[in-house]
């Protein structure tokens, strides 16, 4: 592969510089995707291959990023699997959502094949289209935070219904987890047969449980998920959003990286649980509506606070990036990280 620093960095090799992709860098900051976006809606552009990847390409056309993401939802598998799926402009919506275990048993796990996924496809034409120039990330969201939208029926700062479903309904709860893990390890088996160099798991909903929740509903299926997905022998990124209280069992997972939010000191994370994990992450997204001047500033503390940063790191924010970003500040975020090419390394 031309450029192979995230597979390096995340196989813990030393790298002349970090290598950088960022969240949601395929998104509504961009005026080509509004483009697009003008022109078809959200789910229609997530399933149709051809535009996903174009969508998918512009950011690495713009940026000459590390790695190319491919243009989907975290929320595809819930409609596969027999939701009813719209976005809004608040936000995506089930419009039929998991009340009781008559619900669950309705649910269905389904074929992953290009029939039923168009994300399949989009990951075939990606390698195509771009070869052996960068990896080509796959990914879905983790069984609890799909759990959290299949409950809630959109998303909350708290998911206080998908949460009292929870409580009041134990053993069903445990059914639509272990019917959502299995859906997952069959998509994401699929995305690495198509062609993806690496994988992604999103549990931006962790945060919300205790750890003593989070240890019962949402750890054991997490860990069954990536065990699964082990003899594919690609890497997988977890990342995880408000969840310093649950970093003791998260560092414990089988991941070749954690993806953190900007709550949590890189650092002392390394500190804490060893450098046998590595890490991604974490510039606050909001940074990037300040200036270019601010913007290269942070990331380079950012990236500096992390010793021996050159090998297992790879630069990142804490979360996707903001709608109203300014194209400029992504600019000088990544070529910021592209600097560090010409610093010296220690390890």
């Amino acid at each position: 592969m031309q450029n192979d620093l995230l597979l390096k960095a995340l196989n813990h090799e030393i790298v002349p510089r970090p290598p950088i992709w960022l969240m949601r860098q395929a998104g509504r900051y961009l005026p080509e995707y509004q483009k697009i976006r003008s022109q078809v809606s959200f789910l229609d552009l997530c399933n149709n291959p051809e535009l996903a990847v174009e969508v998918s390409l512009q950011p690495y056309n713009r940026f000459n990023t590390d790695a190319v993401i491919v243009f989907s939802d975290i929320l595809l598998p819930a409609q596969k699997m027999g939701l009813e799926l719209e976005f809004t402009d608040d936000g995506p919506r089930i419009n039929n959502l998991i009340s009781n275990e008559s619900d669950i048993k309705k649910l269905t796990i389904p074929l992953a094949n290009e029939d039923t996924y168009p994300t399949l496809t989009a990951i075939n034409l990606l390698k195509k289209e771009i070869g052996e120039k960068v990896p080509i990330i796959g990914f879905s969201g983790a069984p609890w935070t799909l759990f959290c939208y299949m409950t809630e029926g959109y998303s909350s700062s708290n998911f206080n219904k998908a949460k009292k479903f929870l409580h009041s309904n134990p053993q069903a709860s445990h059914q639509l987890l272990n019917k959502i893990t299995n859906a997952l390890f069959l998509y994401l088996t699929m995305q690495v047969n198509s062609g993806a160099h690496v994988l992604q798991i999103f549990d931006t909903w962790a945060g919300i449980l205790s750890l003593e929740d989070y240890k019962t509903f949402a750890l054991p299926y997490l860990k069954h998920l990536i065990s699964d997905l082990m003899p594919l022998k690609v890497p997988i990124i977890l990342y995880t959003n408000n969840s310093h209280h649950l970093l003791p069992k998260i560092s414990m997972l089988k991941v070749a990286a954690l993806s953190l939010d900007w709550r949590c000191d890189l650092q002392e994370v390394r500190d804490n649980f060893g450098t046998t994990i590595g890490l991604q992450g974490n510039l606050d997204p909001t940074i990037l509506l300040t200036d270019e001047t601010i913007v290269r500033e942070k990331t380079k503390n950012m990236i500096q606070s992390v010793k021996n940063w050159q090998t297992g790191y790879i630069c990142n924010l804490g979360h996707g990036v903001l709608p109203s970003t300014p194209v400029e500040n992504v600019h000088a975020m990544v070529d910021t990280a592209f600097e560090f090419a010409n610093e010296p390394v220690f390890v």
